[in-house]
C-alpha cells in the first residue's frame, strides 16, 4: 500500500467512525456531566479548623510579600461611613501610604494594619482562630469579651477581599496587588501633606 492509497483508507475511515458513534448515540439521551463534589474539588474542600489556621496563615503571609512587592490599593465600603480608599506603595518607595476619607480629606498611614492582610496577620498572632466555611476563610477575634468575626476570599492564593457586618454596619474591602492610577494620585496627594 502506497502512503497516497493509506490516506485515501483513513481519509474514509475517520468520516465512518464518525457515522457509528452518532448513530449509536442517537437512541441514548444526553446528560449533562456530574458537577466535582464539594470533597472533591480543592478549592471548595473541607478542612479542620487547625488545617484552616495553616493554610490562612500562609495566604496572608503571600499576601504581605505581594503586598510589598508590588503596592497594595484598598477600596473598602461601609454602609454607614461611606467609602474609603487605602494605597501604599512598594516597600522602599518614596511615596508614604494613604487614606482617603469618604469627605475627601487626606491622611497619611502610620500603621499597616490599615491594610487587610497586615490586619490579618495582627490578629493570628493575638490568637484569633480559623475556619473553612463554603469556600470562605472564616477569622474570629475577641473584642472586650464579644466575638467579632470577619469573612475572608482568596484568589490566586492571595487574599481578595474581606467583609464583615455588625449592629451598626457592614462593610467589604476589596484588594487589588497594585497601585492604580487613582491610588497614585493618591500616594502623590499624601507625600505633599505635613509630616509630624
Amino acid at each position: 500500500m502506497t502512503p497516497f492509497s493509506r490516506g485515501n483508507s483513513l481519509r474514509f475511515a475517520i468520516p465512518a467512525a464518525a457515522v457509528f458513534l452518532v448513530s449509536a448515540l442517537s437512541g441514548c439521551s444526553v446528560s449533562p456531566m456530574p458537577s466535582a463534589s464539594t470533597s472533591s474539588s480543592p478549592t471548595v474542600m473541607q478542612m479542620t479548623d487547625a488545617q484552616a489556621l495553616i493554610e490562612f496563615t500562609s495566604i496572608v503571609d503571600a499576601s504581605i510579600a505581594k503586598q510589598n512587592l508590588s503596592g497594595i490599593t484598598q477600596k473598602t465600603v461601609n454602609s454607614m461611613t461611606g467609602t474609603y480608599l487605602l494605597v501604599a506603595d512598594k516597600a522602599g518607595s518614596k511615596y508614604q501610604a494613604t487614606e482617603k476619607n469618604p469627605d475627601g480629606s487626606l491622611q497619611l498611614l502610620f500603621e499597616a494594619d490599615a491594610f487587610v492582610p497586615s490586619a490579618a496577620k495582627s490578629w493570628l498572632q493575638l490568637g484569633a482562630t480559623v475556619s473553612y466555611v463554603h469556600g470562605e476563610y472564616h477569622l474570629t477575634r475577641i473584642i472586650e469579651g464579644t466575638p467579632a468575626t470577619y469573612v475572608y476570599l482568596v484568589s490566586g492564593g492571595l487574599l481578595k477581599s474581606k467583609s464583615e457586618q455588625s449592629a451598626e454596619a457592614a462593610s467589604v474591602s476589596e484588594l487589588t496587588y497594585q497601585v492604580t492610577p487613582e491610588g497614585l494620585e493618591l500616594l502623590k496627594a499624601g507625600e505633599a501633606l505635613p509630616k509630624p
